[in-house]
């Protein structure tokens, strides 16, 4: 049996094409399937519940989204993080696919 290697896009197309479908991650230019699993997602939620009491009881800037695309610079990833704390005081302001 012969493979062929799979088709590569760029974070553009997969935005474009996936970028609301949580279902799929691009990882160095590949289209990943992603399926988590009940106890992963136990976890992951578990966790970003404690980070945020811990964000509300300081008061920071931050937040746990639960959906959100991370484009690693200078790559062809974009990943959807189980767990992911962001400083909204850090954010870029424009869209990804404008940058």
């Amino acid at each position: 049996m012969v493979q062929s290697a799979p088709k590569l896009i760029n974070v553009n197309e997969f935005i474009t094409q996936y970028g609301d479908n949580n279902n799929y991650e691009l990882i160095d230019g590949e289209l990943i399937e992603m399926e988590p699993t009940g106890p992963h997602e136990q976890v992951s939620s578990f966790t970003s519940r404690k980070l945020n009491v811990e964000i509300d009881r300081h008061n920071l800037p931050y937040f746990t989204p639960h959906r959100c695309l991370i484009k690693l610079l200078g790559t062809s990833t974009a990943f959807r993080p189980d767990v992911i704390v962001l400083d909204q005081t850090q954010l870029i302001n424009e869209p990804l696919w404008q940058q």
